[in-house]
């Protein structure tokens, strides 16, 4: 029990899809044969590869569409079957549609991969079993794909407690992870390539993919009083997120002489206390350990005390600024230990937050059709994607069969279709892998080939499948080796001792990922291409996250959408730092620049900063601040912001404060009741950072026209 709880919900995952395609088997087999046994295994194999951790209502409406796509898919090569012009078209459409489905995002990426998976298996089966027609096969491999679909949702009932907290505490751990990394910073303690600003958003990516799978399951939950404490925390970690990009602030003015390493030292090791009780909290989410002992104020006192041990020059106006650090380091320390002790409440408490308001922050689900119209030009990237991927294996399926060994003509298909990806980074990473696995799987097989045993080899082969399947998306070198040995175990299952077709793999494999990395070139889908859109829309994102954030005392209504927008700013902003960090392997003559990008980004990020920590003073600090000036000054500001984002003339700037010469000095903080002039401060460089921020979006480069070939 003990090493099932120390499972991850990647493993979990694995472990439930063998279950599955194993009881799949069992079933089918019982009630039907041996052969209707086999054919329902491919389907579900098929369909769990859309069976990914999800809430129970969203398991079926994934599920199942692979599995009517897989048994289709069966029919259609089966009925081809002896046509090598035939099969070369099913090849090219199947392979095309099956892409297409990438228009729908990221959550496609398991069904796009389904039908051309099924493809494979039904080219197989005359070499396995070959004893039923084509329409029989198709419809053993949809009904083993429809059992697995059933066994699927069952799965996720009864794992669903498990995997929300699972992904609680991969949040935790991960925000334990990103503070570690901002103390670092602070402390100057790493190099200079992780000082970069694209080191520090690799960072915030993680943690933003692990707070959005946390939102994902938790906030999909039925309300109880467990869910309503689990949202409490996922909403905590959230705005914890806002305080640590606001930590930003301000931090390089403290500069790097003795006092100013000394202050850098304090903060950053209260920030290292702080993610030792957050990875603390994650091990109480998980597995159930004590909670953390949390005191806000001992923090405080500690921190206040060795800070004031550092000698600085008299009248150094660096004590204003280490004031205000140290403060917003305090609203951190108050956050967490409210984590902590809403976690040891046992009395449930009343959440404003009902499913209706939680809705809008989890990922999108379905699949409306109206989404592939943006995809259907040649300058969409995902239909370049899926034309190249339709022509490269039409052309590896062509190749394998005109091979001297041309008894596997799909393994160089299924090569070349694993490996070639959207974008040259991706297809590179998984060019080196697969080739890696498949060495690795195949002198696992060497060791197996003396192995006669058929009950043992079918064990291996559905744990090959669990472990091919929970590692796909984390280590795929070790999802290529279990593939490797599904691939190669199954002639051995029904023969033992025959040739295990080793030699032929390899030549496949490294044939396939060759073919996969030059089909890269054609029709290319280079980042630059992306750069108007994903500007466009990080502009827009941002102007009405600043319109949102920029307010005095915001209604319980106007909070939801600062909440909504920051998210979708977040996402904008990912998706940029992800193009940055794809171009790096593109050729130099179409990679972006790094300084134009990471200037970008940098600006970027400061403005979403700058707007947290002003919406968090409004509401935190509103009792020391000038209320007449501060919703004076609010509306200007937001109005200059929103009108220099969106492109238009900047308007509503105060007079007084243009050109904003002294955005970068800092007011009195130490001993200070009215805050007043910090939130001015921020004002002015809300609308400098917005400035910059265009500026910088402008200097990148424009496209060329895309190559028609």
């Amino acid at each position: 029990m003990k090493l099932l709880q120390r499972l991850e919900a990647a493993h979990l995952n694995g472990l439930s899809v063998a279950l599955g395609v194993a009881a799949t088997h069992i079933v089918v087999g019982g009630l039907f044969g041996e052969t209707a046994g086999l054919a329902a295994v491919g389907g579900a194999v098929c369909a769990s590869l859309t069976d990914v951790p999800n809430p129970p209502q969203r398991v079926l409406p994934r599920v199942l569409p692979a599995a009517f796509a897989a048994a289709v898919v069966t029919a259609l090569v089966g009925v081809t079957d002896g046509s090598l012009a035939l099969t070369l078209a099913v090849v090219a459409v199947v392979s095309f549609l099956s892409l297409m489905t990438l228009a729908w995002g990221l959550r496609a990426g398991p069904l796009s991969f389904s039908p051309v998976l099924a493809m494979v298996f039904a080219m197989a089966w005359d070499r396995t079993t070959g004893a039923t027609s084509p329409w029989a096969h198709a419809l053993w491999v949809g009904l083993g794909g429809c059992v697995y679909a059933g066994w699927a949702r069952a799965a996720a009932v009864v794992l669903r407690h498990r995997l929300r907290e699972l992904a609680l505490a991969a949040a935790l751990r991960a925000t334990a992870v990103r503070v570690r990394s901002r103390a670092q910073r602070i402390a100057l303690a790493v190099g200079a390539d992780e000082a970069r600003i694209r080191a520090s958003i690799a960072d915030d990516v993680m943690l933003a993919d692990a707070l959005q799978a946390a939102r994902d399951q938790v906030f999909a939950a039925r309300r109880s009083p467990r869910s309503r404490k689990q949202t409490d925390l996922v909403l905590g970690l959230i705005e914890l997120r806002d305080l640590l990009l606001a930590s930003r602030l301000d931090t390089e003015l403290l500069g790097q002489d003795f006092p100013a390493r000394q202050w850098r030292a304090a903060l950053a090791d209260t920030l290292r206390h702080l993610a030792d009780v957050l990875a603390a909290l994650a091990d109480a989410v998980a597995y159930g350990a004590p909670l953390p002992e949390v005191s806000a104020e001992a923090w405080r006192a500690q921190l206040a005390a060795r800070l004031a041990d550092i000698c600085a020059p008299d009248g150094d106006s660096r004590t204003h600024l280490v004031s205000a650090l140290a403060s917003r380091l305090g609203h951190m320390l108050d956050d967490v230990g409210a984590m902590v002790a809403r976690q040891a409440l046992r009395d449930d408490i009343d959440s404003p937050w009902t499913p209706e308001k939680l809705a809008p922050f989890v990922s999108p689900e379905g699949w409306p059709l109206a989404a592939l119209k943006p995809h259907l030009t040649l300058q969409s990237s995902v239909m370049r994607h899926a034309l190249r991927s339709a022509l490269a294996l039409s052309l590896a399926y062509w190749l394998g069969a005109a091979l001297p060994w041309a008894a596997h003509p799909f393994w160089l298909m299924l090569s070349v279709a694993v490996v070639l990806r959207g974008n040259l980074e991706q297809t590179i990473a998984r060019r080196n892998n697969r080739i890696i696995g498949t060495v690795q799987g195949c002198l696992l097989v060497l060791l197996l080939a003396h192995v006669h045993w058929v009950p043992l080899l079918s064990l291996c082969f559905i744990a090959a499948v669990g472990v091919a399947h929970a590692y796909v998306n984390r280590r795929y070198r070790v999802a290529a080796t279990a593939a490797t040995l599904m691939a190669l175990l199954q002639p051995l299952m029904l023969a033992p001792g025959s040739d295990p077709f080793i030699g032929e793999r390899l030549a496949d494999t490294v044939i396939g990922a060759g073919l996969a990395w030059l089909f890269s070139f054609v029709l290319p889908s280079w980042e630059r291409a992306a750069v108007p859109r994903l500007a466009t829309q990080l502009r827009g994102a941002l102007a009405r996250h600043a319109a949102n954030m920029l307010r005095w005392m915001p209604s319980p209504e106007e909070q939801l959408a600062q909440r909504l927008s920051r998210q979708q700013a977040y996402t904008a902003l990912a998706a940029l730092a992800a193009a940055a960090q794809r171009t790096r392997v593109e050729p130099e003559s179409v990679r972006l620049p790094d300084a134009q990008i990471e200037g970008a980004l940098s600006h970027g990020y400061r403005l979403m900063a700058l707007l947290g920590a002003v919406q968090h003073q409004v509401q935190r600090r509103n009792a020391r601040l000038d209320a007449a000036k501060a919703e004076t000054a609010l509306p200007l500001a937001r109005k200059a912001c929103v009108d220099v984002l969106n492109g238009e003339p900047m308007t509503g700037t105060d007079p007084a404060e243009i050109p904003d010469g002294d955005a970068g000095a800092w007011p009195e903080h130490l001993g200070q009741q009215d805050l007043t002039p910090w939130l001015l401060r921020r004002l002015r460089l809300c609308r400098h950072e917005a400035r910059e921020f265009v500026a910088a979006l402008d200097r990148l480069p424009a496209p060329r026209p895309p190559s028609p070939r």
